[in-house]
Order: C-alpha cells, then structure tokens, then sequence
C-alpha cells in the first residue's frame, strides 16, 4: 500500500495524518455532488469496484483485530466525556473496508472519491439494508519503525482541529465500525458513525427485481414515509432516459418537526 495525501474538499469531512515528514498534499478538483442517477455506468461501477476492494484490501492488508480495538478506544473516550457506548455495526464495517481499500487502491487519503461519492453513497452501495446517513473519520500513519496501534490512530482525531473528535464523541451517534489498512510503514484506519433509521428485512440486491423492491418498501415502518427515488446528493442528468438508479428513502422528523430525508440502499431495477 503506497499512500499520499489529497486535500479533501467536502465540507465538514477531514483527514488526520501523522508522519515523519509533512506528507505532499495535492489538491484535486474532485466533483461535490455524485453522478446523475442517469448514469447508471457510474453508480454501478462503483459499486463493483467497492466490492472488489473487499476481497483485496487495494494492495494493503485489513488488520480486523485492531479494527474492532479501535471501536474499544473510541468507546472508552466516549465515557470519559460523558456518551453513550457505540455498537459494531456489521454494514459500516463493511463500507469502511472497501473505502479503505478504494484508497490504499488508488493511492490517496480523503472522503470524497474523484467521481462525487461520499461516505453515505458507499454505505447506499455496500449496506444493503440500512437506512441512515454516516460520517467518517480518517487517520493516516506513515513512519518507519514500530506499526502504528489503534490507540494511537484514535488519538490522531483527538488533535484534529477540524471536528474529528468531536464527531467520535457525538451523543447521536449509536453506531460505528472501522477498517484498518496496513502496508509498508504505513496504516490507515476509516471509522464510521452512525444512528440508524431504520433497516430492512432483507437485503436489497443492487440489481433488485420489481418484487424485491416492494417487500423491502412494506418492511419499513409506514411512519418512516418509505418512498422511491434519485439517490441524494447527485448531480442533474442531462437529457431524459428511462432507466436510472434509485434509492430507497424514509423520512425522520427533525427539531421542530421538519422533515428530514434520510437514504437508503441504492439498487438499479431490473425486470
């Protein structure tokens, strides 16, 4: 794994380093707003290359058990300021996996991938049966010597002044997972927070029949206002095309009763 540092440029997101040398950082104008629902290449690209960074960590190498320490570290600052425990989240997990691996793949270290997706497009792509919206944490370690430990990745975000910590310690959040990525005097560790909406009975497939597509609706409780349509936070598609990807939605009620569209899984439909 062969890791430099991309200057993020999605609001609120960061990445915490630590190395030896100030690491080279290059600005890339990457796109703020994923591919039109249109562009069905895109989304199922993709989706496809996230799945293969699963089965081959992009070159580095997944340490699970220092992944499942780090949620015990984050846990352990949560109750000394006060919040409640995070719980492993299984589809988290599994999207931080292929982020990490996307990175270690690609060769950068940021939240926003050169298409548009962010971390909530991956876990629509990945988590086939979650409803919410995460936020992501990153911490990057490039030294020569001893390996990098969870503790010390974790307690990077503490040191971060653009919001790392406080999103670890925030009281919304009910769950989190992580992947650390290894490689040569090198390691990377994704976290990802989240509160649930809701989840779906069974998995949605990404090509999901029309069948698949109502079960997974009726599942979802009618106060949640489940409903169908463009995933969020694409870009406008040029020209009209009948066929596209879409997003199984709910809506949670915010302060002041507000409604607030929270995203589900992503899916194209087949027939």
């Amino acid at each position: 794994m062969s890791l430099t540092r991309r200057a993020t440029l999605a609001a609120g997101l960061a990445t915490a380093a630590s190395a030896s040398a100030a690491p080279q950082v290059t600005v890339v104008l990457a796109q703020d707003e994923a591919p039109p629902a249109s562009d069905i290449e895109a989304w199922s690209s993709y989706e496809a290359r996230l799945r293969a960074r699963l089965a081959d960590g992009g070159g580095g190498r997944f340490d699970d058990d220092g992944a499942r320490a780090a949620l015990v570290f984050a846990n352990r600052a949560r109750a000394a300021a006060g919040a409640g425990p995070l719980t492993w989240h299984d589809e988290l997990a599994q999207s931080a996996r292929a982020h990490g691996g996307d990175l270690a793949r690609r060769g950068t270290v940021e939240h926003l991938s050169p298409e548009g997706f962010d971390p909530s497009h991956r876990l629509w792509l990945i988590g086939r049966t979650t409803i919410g919206s995460p936020s992501e944490n990153l911490a990057y370690h490039h030294r020569a010597g001893p390996p990098a430990t969870p503790a010390r990745l974790v307690e990077q975000w503490r040191k971060s002044p653009d919001g790392h910590w406080q999103n670890l310690l925030r009281e919304t959040h009910t769950h989190a997972a992580f992947a650390l990525l290894r490689g040569r005097d090198q390691a990377l560790l994704v976290g990802l927070f989240l509160r649930p909406v809701a989840a779906l009975a069974e998995p949605l497939p990404f090509l999901a029949k029309g069948d698949e597509i109502a079960q997974a609706i009726r599942g979802i409780d009618p106060d949640l206002s489940p409903r169908l349509g463009a995933p969020q936070g694409v870009r406008r598609g040029v020209g009209a095309t009948a066929r596209r990807v879409m997003q199984i939605s709910a809506v949670r009620r915010g302060p002041g009763g507000q409604p607030d569209y929270i995203g589900g899984p992503v899916f194209l439909p087949t027939r």
